[in-house]
């Protein structure tokens, strides 16, 4: 049995502008689906602590952002245009662990802190990982995707108006209950 829709669905999405260098910027929308409620930003990033600022550091920085104001227990459907990101969280990361945070090739998984900084966030809820292709008109993720190159650029995000517009376009009921 397929289970029911979660509490939270969340779009997510970073952008490098230059790769690896920046800078960079991330994007995320969460919508609570029992309290009718928006939240969505991006942050920039000039630099990443010791890091490069990547598209892929970038990407799972989103997530992170979008996550951490969830409650305890609540669930959340997360969708990105990352690969990376998603089969990393719902595949490779068991082996990863499993060999001491190495690769199947044994070299160090790169951006492993972000990595185990998800981990943690998510053993409080329960998250669903899922792809949509980017860049292919799924509003939603056109809408993550603005407000990643807008924080990176540090320019004008969409407005919350556009937001839900996006997510109503995408399919997610914004509607408030009377």
């Amino acid at each position: 049995m397929k289970p029911g829709p979660s509490r939270f669905i969340v779009f997510a999405d970073g952008s490098s502008l230059t790769n690896p260098g920046g800078p960079g910027g991330t994007g995320y929308i969460v919508f609570d689906r029992e309290e009718r409620a928006l939240r969505f930003g991006g942050r920039h990033y000039s630099v990443d602590g010791q890091n490069a600022v990547t598209n892929n550091r970038m990407e799972l920085r989103a997530v992170l952002e979008a996550l951490e104001l969830l409650p305890r227990g609540a669930t959340a459907e997360v969708h990105s245009d990352s690969q990376y990101l998603v089969n990393a969280l719902t595949t490779w990361v068991h082996g990863w662990r499993r060999r001491g945070w190495m690769t199947s090739q044994g070299t160090p998984v790169l951006n492993r802190d972000l990595f185990e900084a998800l981990l943690t966030q998510q053993a409080e809820l329960a998250v669903r990982y899922s792809w949509v292709r980017g860049h292919a008109g799924h509003p939603a993720n056109e809408a993550v995707d603005a407000l990643a190159k807008s924080a990176a650029m540090k320019s004008n995000a969409p407005s919350s108006e556009q937001i839900l517009a996006a997510l109503q376009k995408a399919g997610v009921d914004v509607s408030v209950r009377a």
